[in-house]
């Protein structure tokens, strides 16, 4: 299967998890690629301009990948999403990273908005899940996390 992991990351975190997700996904025999959005500039109330949109409808699956900003879905991704052509029939995955230690603290409205954008263009979302950067506990996060996606992804 041929698996994109379209990726928003300012710091490397959330780059980081689509990596470890894409040697997963490899190992167990998939093609993946690891394509990123990239913004130009900073928010301050001007539309986001993408430097960078990759292609969703040249991968069979999708995961999508972005950094909790101001306890929403980042604004580059929201600008992709928002952009991005139909998603009918497609299955799609979503993850987050965000610095506060808890989900509830902008990570599940963040996931909530990539699923509803998500479903909007007809994707199928399969799974999601939120990386808690500050916590103790973030290697097993991500490594849950990758299991769980990786598990929804299989056909």
């Amino acid at each position: 299967m041929n698996i994109g992991i379209i990726v928003h990351s300012q710091t490397g975190n959330t780059l980081s998890v689509a990596e470890k997700l894409r040697e997963a996904l490899a190992q167990a025999g998939h093609t993946v690629t690891v394509d990123r959005v990239e913004a130009e500039g900073k928010p301050d109330g001007q539309p986001i301009k993408l430097r960078r949109a990759p292609d969703a409808g040249k991968y069979d699956v999708v995961v999508l990948g972005a950094p909790v900003h101001a306890f929403s879905l980042a604004p580059a991704m929201r600008a992709y999403l928002a952009q991005v052509p139909p998603l009918k029939g497609k299955r799609v995955a979503g993850f987050v990273t965000q610095q506060f230690p808890f989900a509830w603290m902008g990570g599940n409205h963040a996931l909530r908005q990539l699923r509803r954008a998500c479903e909007a263009k007809g994707a199928t979302v399969c799974g999601s899940g939120a990386v808690n950067w500050s916590r103790r506990s973030r290697d097993r996060q991500i490594a849950e996390l990758v299991d769980r996606l990786s598990g929804c992804l299989a056909p």
